[in-house]
């Protein structure tokens, strides 16, 4: 490996004019906050003049430098360049705003470049999806229709920070910025050198995402086969970017992976389990210098299975030791079905990478074609139902008939209700979904049902913990069954879509906050209405499903002595029927009748998420 490594400022860094920063599509999008800029600007802002600081290294793969144009891939560094792009942005406009024209023409020499034809060009050219965010912010046009916020808030941070400078402020934090601040920069020549250093640097203790490993891992044996497999490689890769727009890409890889590997994945394993079902399965795999070692995880991974870290015993507790016996017995049949017989390229496995990532954004963003599906989807999403996600990638794959897909969802909406409401463990969902992959396509409704009964709770038990369950922490939840109960309530047959958006709202009967001034002269004396303890059975009581209604329209109360006849006559103004049933059934409201209509709607909920 030739590695070329400069210390230069980033004057020098940025002033070569015929040198352009090429971000890739299939690098990650500019994802920056505040805790990161403020780290950079005071970094900087506070370096005295003969001080310097070192913002570390940046990784170019580089070809032959020529007198036209030179693209350089960014492979390791594209949040700190884009950053400082950004910080130059902020103080060319704040000397403009000074009107010093000469330090804001200079600046335009870090910020473009020009290649023989004299036609200025961004210096960094970043990836499809952040490039037309990006060049509205250097000329200061239509800042409303960015869509990448963090590289806008960005912006607007580095010129906050400096909106009350003086030019000699101002010139000193530039010149700082310049001449005081260092980067080790590493030109590679090849490809699988530039990844392979990347890794390295990553070993060296770098904090990256369990995405940008796998990438980088990805890529570094695509450079290994030939240009071509890499360039296949990185195509899949920059659709899998796209398709994974604003969805955290890890959570994609641990659904994925525990899919595949039909057994819960956590966060802290990811890595290793990625790379272990690699070398397994994908040809060419001996390749990589990791792969001599792969024997020896070989050997440990009958002794480590089933045997958690102590990273992983925190992060989801274990089944009970009554499940233990069976689940090691169903895992190890698993693992027998799971086998391989035939390796596949990486080009293949690419491609399933991406094909999935447009299964699980459909699944995240309710958006399939299908538009059947959307609703049992959304409605999955507000029980939050995160853990099902590993099988549901599985399901979409499959070619079997939409109606049995959507038989499916309705099974697991029952089943994730019935487990939340009851407060089972959260953990042992990542155990049971990767278990449905392994179900036949034939009757795959009633094979999911038959495995599913397995952990659900009883009838009893649903119905006791539903009318005394507390609400407060999913108030999404809450809403999806009180939607539940209308469509039954009005004998529903699928034709009416109750707006669950911003134009119904969940409304507290008994209000949230009753006993304070304001709340009193708006809304009425609840306190003297409920009684004696009104105070300690208000955190009781005001959070369970009966003291929740939907409501279409704002309430136009008048204060009172009885505060709930005030709203009655809101509510008979109401075309939701569980709403006018308040004000039809009941003479008062306090805290007895919240317990009762809470029992009553636990009947009904047994009823409605049946198996």
């Amino acid at each position: 490996m030739r590695i070329t490594p400069t210390q230069l400022k980033i004057a020098q860094l940025f002033s070569s004019k015929n040198e352009q920063f090429l971000i890739p599509a299939y690098q990650r999008r500019y994802a920056w906050g505040k805790k990161q800029l403020l780290e950079l600007f005071e970094d900087i802002n506070q370096l005295n003049q003969n001080d310097t600081h070192l913002l570390g290294t940046i990784l170019f793969l580089t070809g032959s430098h020529t007198a036209d144009m030179n693209v350089l891939e960014l492979v390791d560094g594209q949040q700190r360049i884009t950053s400082l792009s950004l910080f130059f942005k902020a103080i060319q406009d704040k000397f403009t705003e000074l009107k010093k024209e000469d330090p804001a023409k200079e600046i335009n020499t870090y910020l473009f470049c020009q290649g023989i034809n004299r036609k200025p060009q961004h210096k960094i050219l970043l990836g499809d999806l952040d490039k037309p965010d990006y060049s509205k912010i250097l000329v200061l046009e239509n800042s409303e229709e960015i869509q990448n916020k963090y590289l806008l808030n960005a912006y607007q941070y580095f010129k906050k920070r400096i909106s009350d400078y003086d030019f000699e402020k101002v010139n000193t934090l530039y010149f700082k910025l310049v001449n005081n601040t260092m980067v080790i920069r590493l030109d590679i020549g090849e490809a699988k050198d530039a990844y392979k250093l990347f890794e390295t640097i990553n070993n060296r203790g770098l904090k990256l995402s369990a995405t940008d490993i796998i990438k980088n891992f990805l890529l570094g044996h695509a450079s290994m086969i030939d240009e071509d497999v890499l360039r296949k490689t990185k195509e899949y890769w920059k659709q899998l970017i796209v398709n994974l727009d604003n969805i955290r890409i890890d959570d994609f890889f641990r659904h994925y992976m525990a899919g595949i590997l039909q057994r819960k994945i956590t966060f802290a394993k990811l890595i290793e389990e990625f790379k272990k079902y690699y070398y397994r399965y994908i040809e060419k795999a001996n390749m990589l210098p990791e792969y001599r070692s792969f024997s020896e995880f070989e050997e440990n991974d009958t002794e480590d299975e089933g045997r958690g870290t102590e990273e992983d015993e925190s992060e989801e507790s274990v089944l009970v030791d009554s499940e233990s016996e069976e689940h090691e017995e169903e895992s190890e049949s698993e693992k027998a079905g799971t086998e391989v017989t035939e390796k596949i390229s990486i080009v293949e496995f690419a491609k399933s990478l991406k094909d999935s990532s447009k299964i699980y954004a459909n699944i995240v963003n309710n958006n399939f074609d299908n538009k059947k599906f959307n609703r049992p989807i959304y409605d999955l999403q507000r029980i939050n139902s995160v853990p099902s996600y590993t099988f549901l990638l599985n399901l979409f794959h499959r070619k079997i008939d939409d109606q049995d897909k959507i038989k499916v969802l309705g099974l697991i909406e029952t089943f994730m209700m019935r487990k939340h409401i009851c407060e089972d463990r959260t953990a042992e969902l990542d155990d049971i979904f990767p278990k449905l992959v392994t179900v036949e396509d034939e009757n795959i409704a009633n094979h999911v049902k038959k495995q599913l009964a397995k952990y659900l709770p009883s009838d009893e038990k649903f119905q006791s913990k539903f009318a005394e369950h507390n609400f407060r922490k999913n108030i999404e939840r809450a809403k999806y069954a009180l939607e539940q109960f209308e469509y039954y309530l009005i004998e529903d047959k699928g034709e009416y879509i109750l707006n669950s958006g911003r134009d119904v709202h969940l409304e507290h009967i008994i209000p949230q906050n009753f006993n304070k001034k304001k709340a009193i002269k708006e809304c009425g004396d609840w306190p003297t209405y409920l009684g004696d303890g009104a105070l300690t059975q208000h955190t009781e009581f005001v959070d369970r499903i009966g003291n929740y209604t939907l409501l279409a329209q704002e309430l136009n109360i008048k204060a009172s002595n009885n505060p709930f006849q005030a709203k009655k006559k809101e509510y008979k103004k109401s075309n939701i029927q569980m709403t006018k049933d308040i004000y039809n059934k009941n003479g008062m409201f306090k805290f007895r009748q919240v317990k009762k209509r809470s029992e009553e709607f636990a009947r009904l909920a047994a009823k409605i998420w049946a198996f």
